[in-house]
C-alpha cells in the first residue's frame, strides 16, 4: 500500500498545561506531536510498553560501538575484533524485548 504524502495542516489552540500533557505523551510514546494525535483522532490502538525506550537507548548504544569498531577496522587501526560481549548483550535486550510484548498480548 503506498503511502499518501500529507498536504493538509489542521491548527488548533491549546492552553500551555494542554501542550505539554500532548508533548509529553507523544514524546514518551512517538516521535512526534502529530504522529500521536493523528493516531488519537483516527481511533487508533495505541499501546504503552514501558521499558521500551531503555532498550532503544540500549540498541543505540551498541550501534554507536559497531560503527566505531567497523571504523577502526576499515581504517586499517583493527585487524581483529571478539564480539562475543556485544552478542551476549544483543541477547539480553532481545529476550528483554520478547518479555515486554509478551505482556501486551
Amino acid at each position: 500500500m503506498k503511502k499518501q504524502p500529507k498536504t493538509e495542516i489542521i491548527s488548533t489552540r491549546v492552553t500551555p498545561e494542554q501542550r505539554e500533557i500532548i508533548e509529553e505523551k507523544a514524546y514518551s510514546f512517538y516521535r512526534t506531536p502529530s504522529m500521536y494525535l493523528r493516531d488519537c483522532a483516527l481511533d487508533k490502538k495505541i499501546i504503552v510498553v514501558n521499558g521500551v525506550d531503555d532498550a532503544a537507548n540500549e540498541l543505540r548504544k551498541i550501534g554507536n560501538n559497531l560503527n566505531q569498531l567497523t571504523r577502526a577496522v576499515n581504517s586499517g587501526y583493527l585487524y581483529e575484533v571478539n564480539l562475543t560481549a556485544t552478542r551476549e548483550e544483543l541477547k539480553r535486550i532481545w529476550q528483554s524485548l520478547n518479555l515486554l510484548t509478551q505482556e501486551v498480548r
